[in-house]
C-alpha cells in the first residue's frame, strides 16, 4: 500500500463526529473533574501558568493531563509511522486505540468511589486517560485524514473559519464579475468545501460540549460511555472501509 493511500479522504461526518466526541468528553471532565480540560489543553496551560499568582489545589492533575496528552501524541505518531513502514492502514488501529483509552477512562470514573476533589488520584488517573485519548485523536486526524483540521482544538479552527469565510466572499465576488471564468468557479467551490469542513467540526464540538453538559446534569457519570460508543463505531466503520478497499 502506497504512502498516499495511507492518508484518507474521509466523509465530512467523520471529523464532525470526532469533534462532537471531543466536546462531549471535555464537558464531562470539566464538570466531573473540577475544571480539567482534556481536549482543549490550552485551558490547562493557562491554569498552570496562573499558579505563579494563585495556587490551585488541582494543579497536579492538570499538569499530569498535559503530560499524558503529549505522551499519547508522541506514541500515536510512532505507531502510525510503524504502520506506514509495514504498509498497513493505521486509521482503524488509531481509532481503536482512542476507543480503548476512553473505555479505561469510563471504567475508572464509574468504578470505585466518587472523585472527592481535584487532588483525588482516582480522578487524576482517569483524567490522564481521557487526555491520552484526545492526544491520540489529534495526531490521527493530523496524519491520517487528508485536508481535515484539528477536531479537538477550536482556537485554530475559529481562525480558519474567519479566513475561509472571507475567501468565500471574495471568491463569490470574482465569480459574479466573471461568471464564465472556470478557474474562479473552481476556486470558489474549493473554498466552500473547506469552509463546510471547518464549520461542521466547529459546530460538532460545540454541540458535543452542550450535550456532554446536559448528559452530566441529567445522568451524571453513567452518561460517559456514549463517547466510547461513538469512537468504537468509527473504528468499526474504518475497519470495514479498509477491508473493502
Amino acid at each position: 500500500m502506497t504512502q498516499s493511500a495511507l492518508v484518507h479522504d474521509v466523509p465530512r461526518w467523520v471529523p464532525a463526529l470526532l469533534s462532537f466526541t471531543a466536546g462531549y468528553v471535555d464537558s464531562y471532565t470539566y464538570l466531573a473533574l473540577f475544571g480539567l480540560f482534556v481536549a482543549q489543553v490550552t485551558g490547562s496551560f493557562v491554569t498552570a501558568g496562573a499558579q505563579f499568582v494563585v495556587y490551585d489545589i488541582g494543579i497536579v492533575g492538570k499538569l499530569i493531563a498535559i503530560l499524558a496528552f503529549l505522551v499519547a501524541a508522541a506514541s500515536t505518531a510512532a505507531l502510525i509511522g510503524f504502520a506506514r513502514d509495514k504498509g498497513h492502514d493505521g486509521l482503524p488501529w488509531m481509532l481503536a486505540l482512542e476507543t480503548l483509552l476512553l473505555a479505561v477512562f469510563c471504567l475508572l470514573m464509574l468504578a470505585g468511589s466518587p472523585v472527592a476533589g481535584p487532588d483525588d488520584w482516582h480522578g487524576i488517573v482517569a483524567g490522564a486517560f481521557a487526555a491520552m485519548a484526545m492526544g491520540a485523536q489529534s495526531v490521527a486526524v493530523r496524519l491520517l485524514m487528508r485536508g481535515i483540521p484539528q477536531t479537538n482544538v477550536m482556537t485554530g479552527n475559529m481562525t480558519q473559519l474567519g479566513i475561509e469565510t472571507t475567501e468565500l466572499i471574495r471568491g463569490w465576488r470574482r465569480c459574479a464579475r466573471e461568471p464564465h471564468d472556470e478557474a474562479h468557479v473552481r476556486d470558489f467551490l474549493a473554498v466552500r468545501a473547506r469552509l463546510l469542513v471547518v464549520l461542521s467540526i466547529t459546530v460538532g464540538f460545540l454541540f458535543g460540549a452542550v450535550c456532554g453538559a446536559a448528559a452530566f446534569a441529567k445522568a451524571a457519570l453513567p452518561g460517559i460511555p456514549l463517547a466510547v460508543l461513538l469512537t468504537g463505531t468509527l473504528a468499526l466503520w474504518s475497519i470495514r472501509r479498509s477491508q473493502a478497499a
